[in-house]
């Protein structure tokens, strides 16, 4: 019994090295620039919309923003970083819908589309 808990004993300190070693880098990663790339795609359908209305281009935003939504991760509450980093998941996360949202409008070329991003409130 009296080994066991040497082994723990020696154990913790060494573990608690590797966790902060862990972390350090992440807390680091806002300071370098990231090259970012695209890691997948949402399709989103818009044939049944006219988009030289206002309502069905607020609808195509809507439906984009939702895409975004998805392919950025979801809820940013249960990455598993979340307990450890919430203001920076929760950044992390927001930045990329919006960067998705920005990309998908600037593939549209769609002014009433442009015009209905602009005129939806940001939280």
């Amino acid at each position: 019994m009296k080994c066991a808990f040497e082994f723990m004993r020696a154990a913790l300190p060494a573990g608690a090295l590797l966790t902060c070693l862990a972390v350090h880098p992440v807390a680091q990663a806002e300071a370098r620039p990231e090259k970012k790339e695209l890691v997948t795609s949402v399709r989103v359908a818009y044939a049944d919309l006219d988009l030289t209305r206002q309502l069905d281009a607020q609808l195509l935003l809507s439906r984009i923003q939702a895409a975004a939504f998805r392919a950025c991760g979801g809820n940013p509450r249960r990455h598993p970083r979340y307990d450890v980093m919430p203001g920076r998941v929760e950044a992390v996360f927001k930045e990329c819908r919006e960067e998705a949202v920005a990309r998908a409008i600037g593939e549209m070329h769609t002014p009433a589309l442009s015009q209905a991003q602009l005129a939806t409130p940001q939280p």
